[in-house]
């Protein structure tokens, strides 16, 4: 219901108590797509929203041009008048049911009603709130104009009374001393989720059967389990031996070390750095992931490992200002090794990485004196400084690449 997503979102500080209050989201009336409107109209942005129901499982992320091509049967099932109402979206047959992009995937009235529509079990995912109104308007044209066609300009153009958005603005990647054309594109996660959802969307019409059992009609809010218990954090400013935790990858040879270092002096694109950076941290970790950090915000950028999927890592936006161990680093300066915190933002911090980590490492990435983002470690052996040497090597190579932007070279 749309009450548990609101507070949700509320917990995680993704939007405010006074948005929630404004959403509607408390009236028992209101449909959850109708609410889900009226928060990204009060200030959250579309994105964020987004990679929030992501991080819970609910992808991939699907862009514009996933949603332009919906199966035309699937679409004349389900009545317009629903369509409207559940903000819903059928785009493709699959195995394991139709794949329908939702405004709020984890209202389980909606998918149910959904569900006895398409005549059978749906696979419930989300797009940019912005493209799933305007493919709804485009596959159902509607005899009178939707509450709010466009949240985004919308959002823009009023403040409602008493409502200030927790993200003022929307991370801007540009600057001239950093990460000057960094935005990934959004359209790269609608393919890259996690398994199960990228045999669902690519076999949706070739293949008669999956090798995955098919999830019910009923979806409830996933929820992250708490994290186990493990070795107390430690915060340290020098390379000494932090607590010992759970079983862990066997440590790194020098030479392979060497090479991945070499290869980050090497390479022609912050792309490629944050590629080889991440890659290089599994010779001692289970997982990686680099968060850029820019006007207050964490925002995660690539990653790599078993458990580890771009979807979850790109859509990971955690305000710097929440209560975390993000915010540890920011404002110590220092490398983190220890447990996940517990508080709303750690727990999709530590979900971006498959929700199974005990341990942690965080290492600032420094440009001078300035931090522009983290190299994470899940799941790390005690031999914490290869990272720290990884991470130190990111930094120059963000500034090499930066002096090399500016001369023209």
């Amino acid at each position: 219901m749309a009450v548990r997503l609101v507070e949700q979102l509320v917990d995680a500080g993704l939007v405010t108590a006074a948005q929630a209050s404004a959403s509607g989201g408390a009236d028992p009336l209101l449909a959850s797509g109708q609410v889900v409107q009226n928060l990204v109209a009060g200030g959250l942005d579309e994105r964020v929203l987004a990679g929030f129901f992501v991080t819970r499982g609910f992808g991939p992320m699907l862009g514009a041009q996933e949603l332009a091509r919906a199966d035309g049967d699937l679409v004349r099932r389900l009545p317009a008048v629903d369509a409207h109402d559940l903000c819903a979206m059928p785009l493709q047959p699959s195995p394991a049911g139709a794949i329908v992009a939702m405004a709020d995937p984890t209202d389980e009235g909606a998918v149910a009603r959904v569900s006895a529509a398409l005549g059978g079990s749906i696979l419930p995912t989300v797009a940019k709130l912005s493209d799933l109104l305007a493919s709804i308007e485009r596959a159902y044209p509607p005899e009178r104009r939707a509450a709010v066609t466009d949240p985004v300009v919308r959002a823009r153009s009023r403040t409602p009374s008493g409502v200030v958005p927790l993200v003022q603005e929307k991370p801007d990647f540009a600057t001239d001393r950093t990460l000057s054309t960094f935005d990934p594109s959004l359209s790269d996660l609608a393919a890259t989720a996690s398994p199960a959802w990228d045999r669902a969307w690519s076999r949706s019409i070739t293949e008669p059967e999956a090798s995955f059992a098919p999830k019910p009609s009923h979806i409830p809010l996933p929820v992250v389990p708490g994290v186990p218990a493990a070795a107390p954090a430690s915060l340290r400013p020098d390379n000494s031996h932090p607590p010992a935790g759970s079983s862990h990858p066997s440590t790194a040879s020098d030479s392979d070390l060497e090479a991945h270092l070499a290869e980050l002096a090497r390479a022609t694109s912050r792309d490629d750095v944050v590629r080889v950076a991440c890659h290089a941290c599994l010779a001692v970790s289970r997982g990686a992931a680099f968060l850029a950090l820019r006007k207050g915000v964490f925002r995660g950028w690539d990653g790599a490992g078993g458990d580890v999927t771009n979807a979850g890592i790109r859509s990971l936006w955690v305000p710097a200002s929440n209560p975390s161990i993000l915010n540890e680093v920011l404002h110590t300066g220092r490398v983190f090794h220890g447990a996940y915190g517990q508080t709303a933002a750690d727990h999709l911090f530590r979900a971006a990485f498959g929700g199974h980590g005990r341990e942690v490492v965080i290492v600032p990435v420094m440009i001078g004196a300035r931090m522009v983002g983290v190299l994470c470690a899940n799941d790390p052996s005690n031999e914490t400084a290869p990272v720290e040497r990884v991470a130190e090597a990111v930094g120059k190579a963000f500034e090499r690449l930066i002096v090399t932007q500016k001369s023209g070279a």
